[in-house]
């Protein structure tokens, strides 16, 4: 399979496991869940910036979102990645990002690079979410790669 096309598939995944962590949220109220969201979500829509080259010196990553904001969020950062890669070729993931960290560290990577930490930080908090849903004694959704494939095929 090509990387670009794995990456939709990857990317598809991502968008359905945060909107199955949403509307769990939205019913059970588990702050240190609905922070961790935020974070995961304001940090995808911060990497995408950082794709065009941005300067996220003092970018704050822990921005206390509510819930429906989230669900905004989340539906922007999936339509934002689904047309990058729409129109991505293979060779576009070679392409590089000059960007700033929130602490001000100049870095360049390229979009494959960029675009696989998203989905791995994504998966680890949403990890942390599932964990701090458990933790307060609420049913945590289902949300491994293995039942999105189910669901889609």
């Amino acid at each position: 399979m090509e990387t670009v096309k794995h990456l939709r598939q990857l990317f598809a995944y991502n968008d359905w496991a945060n909107r199955q962590v949403v509307p769990v949220l939205e019913m059970n109220r588990c702050e240190k869940a609905r922070k961790t969201l935020a974070h995961l979500l304001v940090t995808e829509n911060e990497y995408f910036e950082r794709l065009g080259d941005k300067d996220s010196t003092g970018f704050d990553f822990w921005q206390d979102l509510m819930v429906e904001d989230c669900g905004e969020l989340a539906q922007k950062n999936a339509e934002k990645f689904e047309n990058l890669l729409k129109q991505m070729g293979e060779e576009g993931l070679e392409q590089k990002a000059s960007y700033k960290t929130s602490e001000g560290i100049a870095y360049q990577n390229t979009f494959r690079e960029l675009l696989t930490h998203v989905l791995f930080h994504s998966a680890t908090h949403r990890g942390n979410i599932v964990v701090a849903l458990r933790e307060a004694d609420f049913m945590p959704p289902e949300i491994d790669y293995i039942i999105f494939l189910r669901e889609i095929s």
